[in-house]
């Protein structure tokens, strides 16, 4: 296989494979992989079964899930093994593997000598878009108390705005503000690396396509987010929510209006996982996920 960055150049090729069977999971789309590439040092290959991720951290290597129809994942799987095995002359670990994926993998008898991990802190949450839309029920009445308290204490100083690629500047000064009041609590020491793939992406606004939409309160920008759209599965994905957590209620009002205004057909959204942190992961269900998008560890012994 011959291995290639994930360069913004890639993206319609990565959106051929996406839409080849239903992936929910957040890694099996373009824009996570290009966010999290220089965490990963990920490269990709593809053919004509799937498109394959492999990547090295830490002096180890291994892959994440595969890209490709049903029936071709038990071929991607024995394609990638003897990539381990013959090219790297490895044991073959494989990463944030979906529930169908595994599923398709055991029945096929392809799991003999390797474990299986389910990794919780990894799960994301699948939502119902038109419940974040409108906050409706009696199971989202706080939210949308919070979102109405907001709108009236803050009434004629704030605006809905779709970002592009002239606001760039300013996001990345908020986003600056952002992360040095976050860098405390990184279990996972993931910040400084999600702003390097943060900043990678907004240096290549022109080329990448994503959405994204901002807060502005008094002429400047108090919250914004990223995302993009899967249409095979009517699935936005948020990759990215940042908001100023000393004005009541504005995480819940831009979770509500980037939905809104950048994704109106999406009857899901996956706001991706919690990474173990107690304080996201208590704010993600109080949204009352439909589900969780289990992701697996596959390790051979």
């Amino acid at each position: 296989m011959e291995l290639k960055p994930i360069s913004p150049f890639v993206q319609n090729i990565f959106q051929k494979y996406e839409s080849m069977r239903p992936c929910f999971m957040s890694e099996g789309h373009f824009l996570n992989q290009f966010l999290w590439e220089n965490y990963y040092h990920t490269k990709f290959a593809y053919d004509d079964t799937a498109l394959y991720l492999f990547f090295e951290k830490d002096g180890k290597k291994g892959a994440f899930c595969p890209l490709c129809p049903v029936d071709h994942l038990a071929e991607a799987f024995r394609r990638m093994q003897r990539h381990f095995h013959d090219v790297w002359g490895a044991k073959m670990n494989v990463f944030l593997i979906d529930t169908l994926t595994k599923d398709v993998w055991e029945s096929a008898g392809l799991l003999s000598g390797y474990t299986i991990h389910e990794d919780r802190d990894s799960a994301d949450y699948i939502y119902e878009a038109e419940k974040l839309k409108t906050l409706s029920g009696r199971a989202l009445h706080k939210k949308k108390n919070l979102v109405n308290a907001f709108q009236r204490e803050y009434e004629g100083r704030f605006s809905y705005e779709t970002l592009s690629c002239r606001n760039i500047e300013e996001v990345k000064d908020f986003h600056e503000q952002w992360l040095d009041e976050r860098r405390v609590d990184d279990k996972y020491n993931c910040i400084d690396n999600e702003e390097e793939g943060v900043y990678r992406l907004l240096g290549n606004c022109r080329s990448v396509d994503c959405h994204m939409g901002g807060i502005r309160m008094d002429g400047s920008l108090v919250a914004y987010s990223i995302g993009s759209y899967c249409p095979s599965i009517q699935c936005a994905f948020i990759h990215i929510e940042k908001a100023r957590t000393d004005i009541k209620g504005l995480y819940n009002y831009i979770n509500q209006q980037f939905l809104i205004h950048e994704f109106p057909e999406a009857r899901y959204v996956n706001r991706e996982d919690d990474l173990g942190q107690e304080n996201l992961r208590k704010a993600k269900l109080s949204y009352k996920p439909i589900r969780l998008e289990e992701k697996f560890y596959l390790f051979e012994t």
